[in-house]
């Protein structure tokens, strides 16, 4: 479901596949079957919609809308 909407917004904004694998460092097969899968960690998903230029927004309450972007991904050592 939520592979389906980041592939309709890489689709919008004529984002590649294999784009997408280089930014995450990753093969486009790979990514490939995350996406299949619905395997996509929360980082990845973060990192992926920052490169197509886009927010997860979550509505906490009525509202309340909680933003995440690259900059809340945990940097790894």
């Amino acid at each position: 479901m939520v592979s389906q909407k980041v592939k309709q917004i890489m689709k919008l904004k004529k984002i590649t596949n294999v784009q997408v694998a280089e930014h995450l460092g990753t093969s486009p097969q790979a990514l490939a079957n995350k996406f299949s899968r619905e395997t996509l960690s929360a980082n990845e998903l973060i990192a992926i919609l920052d490169f197509l230029g886009c927010q997860i927004a979550v509505e906490a309450i009525p509202d309340v809308i909680v933003k995440f972007n690259s900059a809340d991904l945990k940097r790894e050592p």
